[in-house]
């Protein structure tokens, strides 16, 4: 993330939102700072890195993915009932062993 010129950013209303009990509407208008000319300079810009928009990719896509995975789950229930579903005890200790408490 790249910011530039972070001193010419002012306060937003929309970082602050208004209170439920507050009935004055927000504030829209952002002043901008003036140069020594008193010509307006544009607020501070924001980049994103590609990273950053790779992981938010990523993100939305495992956020857009079912939590249940029901093939899976209705292989493990029909091997259950045909009494072929085994479990590998080492690999689950390992895996609790391996897993970062």
């Amino acid at each position: 993330m790249k910011i530039e010129d972070p001193r010419s950013v002012t306060s937003s209303p929309n970082l602050h939102p208004a209170s439920s009990t507050t009935s004055a509407p927000a504030k829209t208008d952002v002043q901008r700072p003036q140069n020594d000319r008193g010509i307006s300079q544009p607020a501070a810009r924001v980049e994103l890195s590609s990273r950053s928009r790779e992981m938010h990719q990523a993100l939305a896509a495992a956020n857009a993915a079912p939590d249940v995975r029901t093939d899976k789950v209705e292989a493990a229930k029909q091997r259950i009932a045909q009494g072929t579903y085994s479990v590998n005890a080492e690999a689950v200790a390992r895996g609790i062993l391996d897993t970062k408490a």
